[in-house]
Order: C-alpha cells, then sequence, then structure tokens
C-alpha cells in the first residue's frame, strides 16, 4: 500500500512540475509560434505538440534554460510545421486556411505588416532579438549557427525591414 501512495504522490508531485513548467513559458512560446506561423489554429497546436515534445523527451530537468531551450524546439517546430504546409499546398483538395490576425495593442498592426512580408527564419531572428530580447550567443544556440553568422543576418535584415517602411510610405 505505501509503494502505491508513494507512487501516486510522485506523480502528483511530477504533474505539478510540468503544469507550473507549461504556465510559465506557455504565453511565450504561444507569441513566438503564431507570430512565425500567423495562423492561431496552426499556433495553437504547435504549442502543445512543442511542450509535448518537451515534457516526453525526459530532458526537462537536465536543462539550464528552459526558455532558451523551448524556443529552440519551436524554432525547427514551426519551420518544419511550414515546410509541410508548402508540401500540402501543392497536393490537390488541400484546405488552406487563413485566420485573422491577433491585434494586441497599438505595434501589433505595424509588427505583423512587417513580419507577413519575411522569411520564416527571418521572422524568428525578429521575434528572438527585438520581442523576446535574446542575445546573439543566446540565439546562435536557440537556431545552431554562429553568432557572427546571426548577426550579419540581423544587419541584413535591419536594412530589409528599412526597406519595408520606407517602400509602404512611399505608397
Amino acid at each position: 500500500m505505501y509503494q502505491k501512495t508513494s507512487a501516486i504522490n510522485f506523480i502528483k508531485e511530477e504533474n505539478k512540475e510540468i503544469e507550473l513548467f507549461v504556465q510559465v513559458h506557455y504565453d511565450r512560446i504561444y507569441k513566438y509560434c503564431f507570430r512565425i506561423l500567423r495562423n492561431i489554429q496552426d499556433a495553437e497546436d504547435a504549442v502543445q505538440e512543442i511542450f509535448m515534445k518537451a515534457i516526453n523527451s525526459g530532458k526537462l530537468s537536465k536543462v539550464e534554460n528552459e526558455s532558451a531551450w523551448l524556443f529552440k524546439i519551436s524554432y525547427f517546430h514551426c519551420l518544419n510545421k511550414i515546410k509541410r504546409q508548402r508540401i500540402l499546398a501543392f497536393i490537390p483538395f488541400t484546405d488552406q486556411n487563413d485566420s485573422s490576425l491577433v491585434v494586441e495593442n497599438q505595434y501589433e498592426d505595424e509588427l505583423q505588416f512587417i513580419l507577413v512580408r519575411l522569411k520564416p527564419e527571418e521572422r524568428a531572428l525578429v521575434v528572438l532579438r527585438i520581442i523576446e530580447g535574446y542575445s546573439f550567443e543566446e540565439i546562435a544556440l536557440i537556431i545552431e549557427k554562429p553568432s557572427a553568422t546571426i548577426r550579419k543576418r540581423y544587419e541584413r535584415l535591419k536594412a530589409k525591414i528599412k526597406s519595408i517602411l520606407e517602400e509602404d510610405v512611399r505608397s
């Protein structure tokens, strides 16, 4: 009887830790996925899949920086999801579902205007650097590229965003 009670208590404690883990990181991971995928349902699905991957990986207790680790999982998961969507787009009779964007604050429209015109990898870099505030070194760990490459891509991306905004002003 003691072993059963002990096992039940262990499972309850583990579930509390998992619940706390999800509560702490859910909003930021959802916003990150939404900004890359630009679709509410896809972002919700992605977040569920990402947390399941993280929890089932068995690495949760060994990870030093949970947030960076989750962003890394999210980055690759969202890119893979986009690749799958592009493949499905070539298959006839698939339903491509467009949803409206969520407006969170006065700057969200401008942000979405820019993000829509960027490639998924560029959107990920903008979100990680500007919105989430990660350093180039942290982004390099998440994206698995050298920090010098991330810096160079970021500089090119700033120029691209500047030209997008200038083009919008002219039109």
